[in-house]
Parts: C-alpha cells; sequence; structure tokens
C-alpha cells in the first residue's frame, strides 16, 4: 500500500488530534467522577462508559498514528532507495561512458599505430625497391640493333608511388659477374645491348602501376640477363 505524503502527514495529525482529545476527555470524566465520589451521587452507566470510550479511541489513534507512521517511515526508506538506484545507475552510465572512450581511444591508437606501421613498411619497401628482371635470348643471325627482338621490363609499385631512382643492370646469362658491377645507365651501348632512354609507366590491376624500362640485345651467340630495380616513396 503506497500513501502520498499528504496523506500521511494527514493521517498523522488526525491521529495525534484524536488521541490529544481522547486525553482530555479522560481527564475530564476522570475529575467528574472524583467530584461525583465526594458529593456520595451515584455513578452511572454513561459515567462509567465514558472513560472506556477515551481508552478505545486512544487504542484506535494509537493504531491509526501508528500505521501512519510506519507508512511514513517506509516512504522514507523507498525513497532513499529510490535515490540510491538513481544515483547508481547514474554511475552506471558514467562507467560505461568511459569505457566507451577508453576503448574508442584504443582503437584509434591501435589504427594509428597500424597506420604507422603500415607506412614504415611502406617506405622501406620503397627503399629496398621493387625488381624485375628477363632473360633475352640470343639474336638470329645477321640481326642488327634496328632489327633485334625489344622487350620491356616492368616493375610492380603502388600506384600513388613517386618514382625516386631507377637502376638498369644487364649481364651475360652465363656471367659470374655480380649485379653492382653489372649496373648500365639508361641508352648506353653495354656490348651489343642497350636499355632504351627513357622509362614510362601504364596501368596495373588492385592499385598499382608498373614503371617499365625497354632493352634490346642483338648479341648472336649469347642470353643476357637483364634487370631493373625501381626505388620510389609514398
Amino acid at each position: 500500500m503506497n500513501l502520498s505524503d499528504p496523506v500521511v502527514s494527514a493521517a498523522m495529525i488526525g491521529a495525534s488530534a484524536t488521541v490529544l482529545t481522547a486525553l482530555i476527555q479522560l481527564r475530564i470524566s476522570w475529575r467528574r467522577e472524583l467530584k461525583e465520589r465526594e458529593r456520595g451521587q451515584p455513578i452511572t452507566k454513561k459515567t462509567r462508559r465514558g472513560p472506556v470510550t477515551a481508552v478505545f479511541a486512544l487504542m484506535i489513534a494509537a493504531a491509526v498514528g501508528g500505521f501512519a507512521l510506519s507508512q511514513y517511515f517506509q516512504s522514507l526508506r523507498e525513497a532513499d532507495r529510490d535515490a540510491l538506484r538513481a544515483d547508481l545507475q547514474a554511475r552506471l552510465s558514467e562507467i560505461n561512458a568511459t569505457a566507451m572512450r577508453l576503448e574508442q581511444a584504443r582503437t584509434t591508437e591501435r589504427a594509428q599505430i597500424e597506420n604507422e606501421a603500415h607506412h614504415a613498411d611502406a617506405a622501406r619497401l620503397g627503399d629496398e625497391g621493387a625488381v624485375a628482371s628477363a632473360v633475352v635470348a640470343p639474336c638470329k643471325p645477321e640481326c642488327t640493333e634496328q632489327t633485334a627482338l625489344r622487350v620491356a621490363l616492368c616493375a610492380r609499385v603502388p600506384a600513388a608511388a613517386s618514382v625516386k631512382e631507377v637502376q638498369l643492370y644487364t649481364r651475360f646469362e652465363d656471367s659470374r659477374q655480380g649485379w653492382a658491377d653489372s649496373r648500365v645507365q639508361a641508352g648506353q651501348d653495354a656490348g651489343e645491348a642497350r636499355f632504351s632512354e627513357k622509362t614510362f609507366e601504364r596501368p596495373d590491376d588492385g592499385g598499382a602501376k608498373q614503371v617499365c624500362q625497354g632493352f634490346v640485345s642483338w648479341n648472336r651467340e649469347k642470353s643476357r640477363f637483364a634487370r631493373i630495380l625501381v626505388k620510389y616513396a609514398l
């Protein structure tokens, strides 16, 4: 049973007024009975019922007052419980919001670290360079530089990459010469072999592009290795 504060207050005031009135009536009846006994007058049933009625009224008032007081204390406990529940709910919401902010910060930090690692890997790969190589068979008899088969060596790099340097290498297939000693310049005659003077690019699938260099060999006896190394930046 839930009673509002005004109802509880009214019940307590009514009970208090009843108790006070009953006490006054009980005192008046008691004094009247004493006076009648002093005068030797007989005590009537009505007179005797007066204190009983007052006591009965006191009992009822006490019951009403006790009930109203208990309801009042219960309402206070419920109000305290509601306030505690609201406070706990507010703190829980604050904790959840803080946890979400921390999780978002960790996610952002993780993405930033992964992005930096990706850029670091891309920069390292760009410094190492992308490689392409090919083996060119001997030229047919009586072929010349103008009639020999031309090939294009293409290294695959990211589409957003800017080319920093293209290194060119060529040597005979059976040569034991290292690549560092086999480097040549674009347009330079490398002993019946030559790389074109200009590099060109062409698109590729998957967000990449190809950086290419033309090559020709007109040696009629030996096959040649041709190799390009493309260094780039992102």
